[in-house]
C-alpha cells in the first residue's frame, strides 16, 4: 500500500514539473523549499545515525516529512552506535557501498578522506551566517567543509545539591576551582562509599574539557605543522589529579566500555554520586529516567577552573551529518541534511532530546531562557572548543587508551604519558 501510495504521488509530481509544477517553495513552513530536480526519479537514501538518536520522534518525524514532500525518495535509516560509526563508514566506503548521509564529526571524517566536500552546496544554500562559529568548526577542515552541523554540545557540570548543602559545602559556580573540587570530593564521599563524591569517565573527550578547563591544550600548530602536547604540564596535571580521585576512592570506576555516558546517569539518579561532568542531553535522560525527588536536587555549573579569574574552556560537542566518500546522491544527501537544521526539528530536538541547535537564533526561543538548568552550560558554550585530536584516528586512540589505563588506581603518569607522547607524535606526522 505504501509503495502504491508513493508511485501515485510520483506520478503526479513528475507531471508537474513536466509543466513548471508548483514553486519551489510551497512546502510547509520551517523547512527549507523543495528542490525540484531533485523529484525527477526515484531515489533510496541511505542514512546512517547514531543509535540514540536513530529512533527519536523528532528525527522520525523529520524523515516521514521529507518522503511527503519528495515521494520520490525513500530513506532507510539505520542507527550505529557512535563510536563504531566512522569504522563501519570505512569498511563501507572500501566495499563500494557507502551510505549517502552519516552522523559523526564531519571535520574529522574530512580529515581522514572519509567524506565528500560540500562547499559548492553551502555556497547554493547562502545560510553559512546563521549558524555558530563553533558548529562551523564541526563540518571544517582546512578551509573545507565536509557536512552540517545536526546539534551543538559541550562538557559541564551536573551536581546534586542536597549532598553539597549536607556536607556545608557552598554551590558550585562560576569561580569553582579544581582545588575547591578536591577538598569538597573528600566530603561528598561518605565513608562507607554509599555515596562517592564523583562518577569518573573513561572518556577521551570528557577528559579533553577537563584538561581545557584547567588550562591545558592537546594540539598546537607551529609553522604549519602539528605538535602534540600529550605532555603539556597542565594535562599531566589534570590525568594525575583524576586519577588521584580514583586511588583515594572518592570516585567511582569507570566501566571497561566504548559508551561512558550511562553509567553517571544511572549513579547520580540512584543518589550514588554526588556530581559529575557531562553534556546537557542528560539533564533530560536525568528528567526522564530519574525518581522526580532526584531530578528536583539537581544543580549545573560550568566547569572547574584552574584558579579563580582564569579562562573558561571545554570541549565542543554535538554531532554533524556527511556525505561518505563515494555516496550515489550528493545533491538528495545534502537537502536532507538541510532539513535536519530547519526550526521545527532543531526545536524538538533541544526539548525532547536535549540535543541543542547549531543556528544562532534559535536562541531567542523561550524555551532557552526559561530552564535556569541550562544557563551555565550556554555560558560555557561560549568558551567551548573543538576536540581535533580526533582528525588523527591513531593518537586519538593512544590518548583514549592514556585515559582508561589512568582512570583506574595505579599506573605511572609519567612513565605513561611519555611513551604516549612520542607514539602520538608519530602517528600524527604519519597521518598529515
Amino acid at each position: 500500500m505504501r509503495m502504491l501510495w508513493r508511485v501515485l504521488l510520483l506520478g503526479v509530481t513528475l507531471a508537474l514539473s513536466a509543466c513548471g509544477g508548483p514553486p519551489a517553495g510551497d512546502w510547509a513552513a520551517g523547512v527549507p523549499p523543495r528542490n525540484l530536480a531533485l523529484m525527477e526519479r526515484p531515489i533510496t537514501l541511505r542514512v546512517w545515525m547514531a543509535a540514540d538518536y536513530v529512533d527519536q520522534a523528532p528525527i522520525l518525524d523529520r524523515v516521514e516529512d521529507f518522503e511527503e514532500a519528495y515521494p520520490n525518495i525513500e530513506v532507510e535509516l539505520a542507527g550505529h552506535v557512535w563510536q563504531e560509526m566512522a569504522g563501519k563508514v570505512r569498511l563501507a566506503i572500501s566495499q563500494g557501498a557507502p551510505p549517502d548521509v552519516a552522523h559523526q564529526h564531519a571535520f574529522a571524517m574530512g580529515a581522514r578522506g572519509m567524506a565528500e566536500p560540500v562547499d559548492d552546496l553551502w555556497e547554493q544554500w547562502g545560510t553559512g551566517d546563521q549558524f555558530m562559529p563553533g558548529a562551523i568548526d564541526d563540518v571544517t577542515w582546512q578551509g573545507r567543509k565536509y557536512g552540517v552541523p545536526l546539534d551543538i554540545n559541550t562538557l559541564f557540570m551536573i551536581y546534586n545539591k542536597a549532598a553539597f548543602l549536607e556536607g556545608r559545602l557552598a554551590l558550585p559556580g562560576p569561580d569553582y576551582t579544581y582545588a575547591q573540587l578536591g577538598a569538597d570530593l573528600e566530603r561528598l564521599t561518605t565513608p562507607d562509599h554509599g555515596r562517592y563524591g564523583i562518577a569518573l569517565s573513561a572518556s577521551g573527550w570528557r577528559m579533553y574539557g577537563l584538561l581545557a578547563s584547567n588550562g591545558g591544550e592537546l594540539l598546537h600548530e607551529e609553522n604549519g605543522q602539528v605538535r602534540v602536547s600529550l605532555n603539556d604540564p597542565k594535562v599531566v596535571e589534570t590525568l594525575r589529579f583524576f586519577n588521584d580521585l580514583g586511588r583515594r576512592q572518592l570516585g567511582t570506576l569507570p566501566p571497561p566500555q566504548p559508551r561512558q555516558s550511562d553509567h553517571p546517569v544511572a549513579l547520580f539518579g540512584a543518589r550514588k554520586v554526588a556530581l559529575f561532568f557531562t553534556g546537557p542531553s542528560d539533564l533530560v535522560r536525568l528528567k526522564n529516567e530519574a525518581p522526580p525527588e532526584v531530578y528536583a536536587e539537581v544543580g549545573t555549573a560550568p566547569l572547574p577552573l584552574a584558579e579563580p579569574g582564569a579562562p573558561s574552556a571545554s570541549a565542543l560537542g554535538g554531532g554533524s551529518l556527511f556525505v561518505p566518500k563515494g555516496a550515489e546522491h550528493r545533491v538528495a544527501a545534502f537537502e536532507f541534511m538541510k532539513w535536519a537544521v530547519a526550526d521545527k526539528y532543531a526545536l524538538r530536538m533541544a526539548k525532547e532530546m536535549g540535543r541543542y541547535p547549531v543556528r544562532s537564533a534559535l536562541y531567542e526561543d523561550p524555551f532557552f531562557k526559561s530552564e535556569p538548568l541550562l544557563f551555565p552550560f550556554l555560558e560555557q558554550l561560549k568558551t567551548a572548543r573543538p576536540y581535533k585530536l580526533e582528525a588523527y584516528p591513531t593518537a586519538n586512540d593512544i590518548w583514549i587508551e592514556v585515559v582508561r589505563e589512568l582512570s583506574t588506581p595505579g599506573g605511572d603518569v609519567d612513565v605513561l604519558i611519555n611513551a604516549a607522547q612520542k607514539e602520538a607524535q608519530q602517528a600524527v606526522a604519519a597521518e598529515e
